[in-house]
């Protein structure tokens, strides 16, 4: 669907008179705030200035990494493409930046502008912006960054189908409920916002996550019914499944409306913890504090979840007493939730 016809969908749903039939959660607030494809495509009008900061690097001649400043005359509908695209055949020859189809496919556009992960040949120009390469991946030079780490990562989490019983012949027919996460999955571009966009992969050598752009690749094979791949310990141990904190930061840039942590992450948590419960002493011990107190109990999960390893970290434990984070008189005299009942019915439903 092309930007006009983006901007003029926004605007009949702007209208009070007709219903929305979807509500995207993704999209709340942009009408206040002027932020909608509609709001910023009447934001200029032909010959107005762009002021534009572009994020420059090139390792051969920069020390660091700086900010060069243009000023791009604004034409009707103009991408941050378009934008791109006049400064480096007007402007600066040499500015590098890349981008494949043009048209919402490749994923290969993917930066940050304004502090937000688009496309850049999706995105609306607007009056003033900060273009800056993608985070969380090595840069090349300029706008232009490294895609391999990204690659041979999903390339060690075995992204492909493994059948364990032989192929029954074509066509082989499969439910909607059987394939909707795997399918949902499938319309990955790869395009690395939900990468950059990931603030657990910011954190480096602290987590092992390896972050929601590899998971949704994984997760296109591993949430097939016809998989029989145990794939359970390389989210576990490879993967850092668990580190993911379903910030849903990811789901927010996803140009391909990808549902990532509910659709593709938790469906996978389930996975891996269905096979290896027992590697997962955290995770147990969060479900049955539940079944027993309906709530959680952050001194009783601290307790259950390290157990004699707590005594290593006393200094931590009491700084968070003296905090108010946990509360052991509560932990040892809290009574369980009302109608615990429910919460028992609904462990036996799912077990």
């Amino acid at each position: 669907m092309s930007s006009i016809a983006l901007a003029s969908k926004e605007k009949r749903n702007e209208r009070t008179d007709l219903p929305v039939r979807r509500r995207d959660a993704r999209r709340i607030g942009q009408v206040e705030n002027h932020d909608t494809l509609a709001a910023k495509l009447n934001n200029l009008k032909d010959g107005d200035t762009i002021s534009v900061r572009v994020k420059r690097f090139d390792s051969s001649r920069d020390a660091e990494a700086h900010f060069e400043s243009f000023a791009v005359p604004y034409s009707k509908w103009m991408r941050v493409l378009d934008v791109l695209i006049y400064i480096s055949d007007e402007l600066e020859s040499d500015l590098s930046y890349r981008w494949y189809c043009g048209s919402k496919m490749c994923g290969t556009c993917a930066m940050r502008v304004n502090g937000r992960e688009v496309l850049a040949c999706w995105a609306a120009a607007e009056p003033e912006m900060t273009i800056e390469p993608l985070r969380n991946v090595p840069v090349v030079r300029d706008l232009t960054v490294d895609r391999q780490p990204y690659e041979q990562l999903v390339l060690s989490l075995t992204p492909w189908l493994e059948r364990g019983s032989p192929y029954p012949g074509f066509p082989e027919p499969f439910t909607h409920k059987e394939m909707k996460l795997a399918s949902k999955a499938l319309d990955c571009i790869s395009c690395l916002a939900c990468y950059s966009a990931c603030p657990v992969v910011g954190l480096g050598d602290v987590t092992n996550f390896a972050g929601p752009a590899p998971l949704v690749q994984v997760g296109q094979m591993a949430l097939d019914r016809r998989d029989s791949m145990d794939r359970a310990r390389d989210l576990i141990e490879r993967a850092g499944i668990f580190s993911c904190v379903s910030c849903y930061r990811c789901e927010e840039v996803c140009p391909a409306e990808i549902p990532i942590v509910s659709g593709v992450i938790e469906p996978l948590k389930a996975l891996a913890y269905k096979r290896l419960p027992e590697e997962l002493p955290h995770q147990n011990a969060f479900l049955k504090i539940i079944r027993r107190r309906g709530r959680i109990d952050p001194s009783e999960l601290v307790m259950r979840a390290q157990g004699l390893l707590l005594l290593r970290s006393l200094g931590r434990a009491i700084r968070l007493l003296l905090r108010g984070k946990i509360d052991p008189i509560r932990t040892l005299f809290g009574r369980p939730i009302q109608d615990m009942g429910h919460i028992r019915r609904m462990f036996h439903f799912f077990k």
